[in-house]
């Protein structure tokens, strides 16, 4: 196995000293997937004092250090480097109120999570693995060590975590871990909305999200109560035929690996279950798409996603079934409405995978005239066409040079201009844009 240079001065460093020390963890697991390992840990058998004492020539950060981890930088990255410990009782589902150091590598080992982590190395000893990960590696399955209730219970953000690297991995849960995953779901419960919004939006972005979501929904619906009366609520129709969360997995499924389209795919209509009938709003989506953006705001508030998230996820919702039964000038308007960016993103995902979810006969026929509008978008983008305020060739300026009044009233008209542009009535020329505001709107 290669370590990285930081990992393996800290091995050095603390074997030098007669120390037992191991790269653990992640790291083994990602060497054995054949995967770059994104950071590296090392347990040792010496005393977090004695940690301290070997790398004293080198920054350190002790905030850990109660549990025995003391952070070492060497060769610029942050090396966890943790004792050998055994962990005592867990009394808030999250850390132990205790740990004790003066174990060995397998007692170590035996404290964690799944068995593809429970694996460490040592250029002396090659990999130690007491609870035969690289066998669940082979057979890509995701399994607790020791028991599953003492598990989960001990940290229920491993619930989550099971799920994410199910995901993830593309792996299966094994059959024991994954029926105490269902049993102690409501553990979730305990566990701050901080530490599993990051889990969930990993394993909605990763290659076995629309399975992992599917057979743990029950899961998925103790962090997000407003999916589950998605489930059995059926969408009848000439485009359906299904359950609204079939339908919301497909979407899942069609739109690219990442937070914001998967997060909006799985959110898109989420109000359905809550409408009686439903039609057109204002700017030409529909009710359901408003209120579905409504909803999805409120549960990404309720698990404390990034502001930046909730916005764009709102933007994808309100306007993922955006009519363009006006060819150009409708891609203009949704991207003056939302932006170039936001639109190619709902014609070329969002918008598509939502149709591709559904089972009607004319899919195939606006799939392509979808097509059609997305390429559109591309070539208005690439054209810098006129579709913002800032993009008229006349400024504000300039109107009240030709002697319109300073104002708000500056601002309808340059509005006004723009709706004018974009309808094709007027060029976006500042003399012809001038003329028409002389002929349309009164000094």
């Amino acid at each position: 196995m290669i370590l990285s240079d930081g990992c393996r001065f800290v091995i050095d460093r603390l074997s030098g000293a007669g120390y037992c020390a191991y790269a653990v963890g992640g790291c083994v697991r990602d060497y054995l997937m054949h995967a770059e390992p994104k950071d590296y840990d090392v347990a040792t058998d010496a005393l977090p004092e004695e940690i301290l004492s070997s790398f004293s020539d080198c920054r350190t950060v002790t905030n850990g250090i109660k549990h025995g981890t003391v952070t070492v930088i060497a060769c610029g990255e942050q090396i966890e480097v943790t004792t050998f410990r055994k962990d005592g009782l867990y009394a808030d589902c999250r850390r132990p109120e205790s740990v004790a150091f003066g174990v060995g590598l397998a007692d170590d080992l035996g404290r964690r999570d799944f068995t593809v982590n429970a694996m460490a190395y040592s250029d002396a000893e090659g990999i130690a693995d007491p609870f035969g990960g690289r066998q669940d590696i082979r057979d890509r399955v995701i399994r607790c060590v020791g028991e599953p209730d003492k598990r989960f219970n001990e940290d229920a953000l491993r619930i989550m975590r099971a799920l994410r690297f199910a995901s993830v991995c593309g792996f299966s849960v094994e059959e024991e871990t994954a029926e105490s995953i269902h049993e102690n779901r409501e553990l979730l419960k305990k566990i701050a909305a901080e530490r599993i919004f990051p889990e969930l939006t990993a394993a909605l972005c990763g290659c076995g999200a629309v399975s992992v979501l599917d057979k743990f929904r029950d899961v998925f619906a103790v962090i997000m109560p407003s999916v589950e009366p998605c489930f059995d609520y059926y969408l009848s129709g000439d485009n359906h035929n299904q359950t609204l969360w079939e339908h919301m997995l497909r979407a899942v499924g069609a739109v690219e690996a990442s937070v914001e389209p998967r997060l909006a795919a799985l959110l898109h209509d989420i109000a359905k279950p809550c409408r009686i009938s439903d039609g057109r709003a204002e700017g030409g989506g529909s009710v359901h798409a408003r209120e579905s953006a409504e909803l999805a705001e409120r549960i990404l508030r309720s698990l404390k996603a990034p502001r930046r998230i909730i916005d764009r996820v709102k933007i994808l919702i309100n306007y993922h079934d955006y009519p363009c039964d006006d060819g150009v000038r409708s891609v203009k308007r949704l991207m003056r409405e939302i932006g170039g960016e936001n639109a190619l993103l709902i014609l070329s995902q969002i918008r598509r995978a939502d149709i591709e979810a559904q089972n009607g006969s004319d899919k195939q026929k606006r799939l392509e005239r979808l097509k059609e509008c997305e390429n559109m978008c591309r070539e208005l983008i690439s054209s810098s066409a006129c579709v913002s305020i800032g993009s008229l060739d006349i400024s504000g300026d300039d109107l009240i040079s030709a002697g319109f009044e300073r104002g708000r009233r500056i601002g309808e008209i340059l509005n006004g201009l723009l709706d004018a542009v974009i309808e094709d009535r007027v060029g976006n020329k500042k003399e012809e844009l001038l003329a028409y505001a002389r002929d349309c709107f009164s000094f």
